[in-house]
């Protein structure tokens, strides 16, 4: 069959047209030599269901990234509800203004932010104006999860980053389909992640949006999908629209070759022959993953099937740790394991790195720490590798991310297959991926079983498990039943986890899921209180207001620095001039403030801009954070020195007051950290405190979400500027005096007591309370050694070894729960 352009394109004039919610004409998107799409045109009705799909490569995504408004294409039109857009100053806002919503491939959701605080992302007006606004989001985000996804068991006040991948497409999905105003929606691979019963669930809710008028573009790999959700077909290959068909009268054999460009094989339904009775016992599994034992053999494919929730990707989890040496109850491993994530971006690739240094790099760590490196035979070894899972010769020495989702899964594979590893661990290695590539992955099982390794497999769907030679139904994280031989087959699997999963009363099992505590929060107010309690077992009259106040006198400096660095570091950054901020501010209000107050105020407001323009610098012109606070640094130094070569000065009267103030017996430096704590915790608790947040987490996908990142990073720096120049003016309040050098060492101070205090130098997870308590503690540690006898100059030895001593357990708890 020759398959070619089944319609012609629309005319360049793409507006006008009553009832129809998208167009497109002649749209063309270069990179490079690479012709990602080339003169793409078609029209979609309001209400119409229409499918996408094509090889990976096809440029199915750079596509659906123009109708975002994420990519501009170099040329080409585009209408919406009749409205011809400006593509040049087309972006991800003016695209949901417009009523579109994408639900991207690769998952798109803030990790550090909690369920309910995606959706605000998404959806900023839905929570109102009034403070329960966090309280309408989690109503809003409950209520939409279930209208698709019922009795999912997903939390709203969840982290997204603690749900698996299955939890996180479906928080994904609802909250694009949120939108009030929502006109299209674009789903690129929704249901890659989900089991059978959680993709019948959205394909009656898409069934709901058509009939309200929602347009909807339905992207998959499961043809049989896009065979039963759409009424029209579009099919891609090598950039351009080559097909386009009703539904009915396009059948899944055509699908494939019009992907492909000729008749594409089915996939295999032979199955390889057994492995032999005498093959090698190489994992054992009991209670608590199953009511007996369980032995899995070399040169077997034993498939983990059951509904999402189950605990398929638990169970191979476990298994893997048990093959890294860890005991596991249950669990007996006899051999090295590789393993094979579907998570991509989560857990598999490095996204830095090209496909041959990401193929490499487990078969480099499991060698000698010793071994000398020889980057022309790894090269080899690699292309050896890279060849056999069929990557193309070309995009070997590309980044990993410049693949298509296809291409990084096979460099995952290879990346399995040269650490030459007894057990392979599968955990849905073919989510987002054509059926060419899959086929590709299903030869290369096959031959790795005949080789005589154990291949374990997680699938979210059913019918890959035909290519196994057993297959372990599992529910509520055990396995109930194991399937064999001719035993297997896509209705026997489906019926026996829907006989598991409904309950002796004939309901549902399930409901809300159960998340572990996090103790380690608390180490910070913990850490602090020891220390505060040896103090006190030294000397009782410090437990005195007075002694209290005493003691918090010179914390209050570093406690404003630290709360100011927690700011940046939530943003992914490191602020490496903010202490000597606090010290310019301290020499401004010294000097200026003192002389003339109007000036000195003007002066302390020009800080805080510049402050401010820093953020801007390093978001607009892509520059390290680390190198411009660096340079600001000395830019705050040389102008201190300017002004007040040698300490000196005086505090305003009014600043003066302010640190001798004493309400009710309680010293002003007690009050003022508890004020810099409440604003610190009014800050992340708030919407704007959720955005800087969310930034600090996936700063693509907070764009994408039509934030503007230039004046949120303006924001930021404003805000830990506010911070350091109060910093600057306790200082002061607390000397009566100014110094430029007497905040260099809040700077790395600042670093570690937020660190201490359990935030994450990765960016997205901060607290304002063990921030607090971090700073505290690194004060007090003076305070220590001085009533133990020990001179001070082991003081920061001292605060170093708490740092290491902490993060050490971190790491350790961090492991022991992996």
């Amino acid at each position: 069959m020759t398959v070619g352009v089944a319609a012609s394109p629309p005319g360049r004039d793409v507006s006008g047209a009553a009832g129809e919610a998208l167009a497109l004409a002649g749209i063309t998107k270069r990179y490079g030599p690479t012709l990602a799409n080339e003169d793409v045109s078609f029209r979609i009705a309001a209400g119409e269901v229409v499918g996408l799909i094509g090889a990976n490569g096809a440029g199915k995504s750079t596509l659906m990234r123009i109708l975002a408004g994420v990519t501009e294409p170099d040329a080409g039109e585009l209408a919406i509800a009749g409205r011809r857009i400006e593509l040049a100053r087309y972006t991800p806002h003016g695209a949901r203004a417009a009523g579109i919503r994408i639900v991207h491939q690769e998952l798109s959701l803030c990790g550090s932010l909690t369920v309910a605080e995606n959706f605000f992302v998404e959806q900023p007006g839905s929570g109102g104006s009034g403070p329960a606004w966090r309280r309408a989001c989690e109503r809003l985000a409950r209520a939409h999860i279930d209208a698709i996804f019922p009795a999912s068991g997903i939390d709203p006040r969840a982290r997204a980053g603690t749900l698996p991948i299955a939890q996180r497409q479906m928080v994904e999905i609802a909250r694009a389909a949120a939108s009030p105003d929502l006109g299209v929606l674009i789903l690129d691979e929704p249901t890659s992640s989900l089991d059978s019963r959680r993709s019948d669930d959205l394909q009656r809710f898409i069934g709901r949006l058509a009939a309200r008028g929602v347009a909807v573009i339905f992207i998959s790999h499961k043809l049989h999908e896009i065979a039963a959700v759409t009424r029209r077909v579009l099919v891609m290959r090598n950039g351009r629209l080559v097909r386009d068909a009703a539904t009915a009268a396009i059948g899944v054999p055509q699908m494939i070759e019009a992907m492909a460009g000729e008749a594409a094989a089915a996939l295999s339904a032979a199955r390889p022959p057994a492995p032999s009775a005498s093959a090698a016992a190489l994992i054992t599994i009991g209670a608590p993953f199953g009511t007996a034992g369980l032995t899995l053999h070399a040169g077997e494919i034993v498939g983990l099937a059951g509904l999402e929730g189950g605990g398929q990707p638990e169970l191979l989890h476990a298994i893997r740790r048990a093959a890294r040496g860890r005991r596991i109850a249950g669990i007996t491993c006899g051999a090295k394991a590789a393993f094979v994530s579907g998570d991509r971006r989560g857990e598999g690739v490095f996204p830095l790195w090209s496909a041959i240094a990401n193929a490499t790099i487990a078969r480099i760590a499991a060698g000698p720490a010793t071994a000398w490196l020889r980057p022309a035979g790894e090269r080899a070894e690699a292309a050896r590798w890279l060849e056999a899972v069929r990557l193309p010769a070309d995009r070997a020495t590309a980044p990993i991310l410049d693949l298509s989702g296809g291409n990084q899964q096979k460099v995952l594979m290879a990346r399995a297959l040269m650490a030459e590893a007894d057990i392979i661990l599968l955990d849905d290695p073919t989510r987002g991926v054509d059926v060419a590539v899959k086929r590709e992955f299903y030869r290369l099982i096959r031959d790795a079983a005949a080789q005589g390794k154990l291949i374990v497999w997680h699938s979210s769907e059913t019918i890959e498990f035909l290519e196994c030679d057993r297959v372990c139904v599992l529910h509520d994280g055990a396995i109930r039943r194991v399937l064999a031989g001719d035993g297997i087959s896509e209705d026997e699997i489906v019926s026996t986890a829907f006989a598991e999963q409904i309950g002796g009363d004939g309901r549902a099992a399930g409901g809300e899921r159960r998340f572990r505590r996090d103790w380690s929060a608390a180490a910070p107010v913990l850490i602090l209180a020891a220390i505060f309690g040896i103090i006190v077992a030294l000397n009782r009259s410090v437990a005195s207001l007075f002694g209290i106040g005493l003691l918090s006198g010179a914390a209050v400096p570093l406690v404003l620095v630290t709360l100011a660095q927690m700011v940046v570091i939530g943003g992914s950054e490191i602020d490496l001039g903010v202490g000597a901020c606090a010290g310019l501010a301290n020499v401004l209000s010294a000097t200026i403030l003192v002389r003339a107050p109007w000036a000195g105020a003007l002066a302390l407001l020009l800080l805080l801009g510049a402050y401010a323009l820093l953020g801007w610098l390093i978001q607009v012109r892509t520059m390290p954070a680390i190198v411009v606070t660096l340079g600001a640094s000395f830019i705050w130094a040389g102008i201190g020195y300017a002004l007040q070569p040698t300490p000196g000065g005086s505090a305003p009267g009014w600043l003066a007051a302010a640190s001798a103030w004493s309400p009710a017996g309680v010293s002003s430096s007690v009050v003022f950290i508890v004020a810099a704590l409440l604003g610190g915790l009014a800050l992340n608790a708030s919407r704007i405190g959720v955005v800087l947040r969310g930034f600090g987490a996936n700063p693509r996908a907070m764009a994408q979400s039509g934030w503007p990142a230039a004046r949120i990073a303006m924001l930021r720096y404003a805000i830990a500027g506010g911070f350091a120049v109060l910093a600057g003016l306790s200082m002061t309040a607390i000397n009566t005096s100014s110094d430029i050098n007497a905040g260099g060492s809040y700077t790395l101070l600042s670093i570690a007591a937020a660190v201490i205090g359990g935030c994450s130098l990765l960016g997205g997870e901060i607290t304002a309370l063990g921030a607090v308590c971090g700073a505290l503690s690194l004060s007090l540690i003076g305070s220590l050694l001085g009533f133990l006898g020990v001179s001070t100059d082991y003081n920061a030895a001292v605060q170093g070894g708490m740092l290491i001593a902490i993060l050490a357990a971190r790491e350790i708890l961090r492991w022991r729960r992996a």
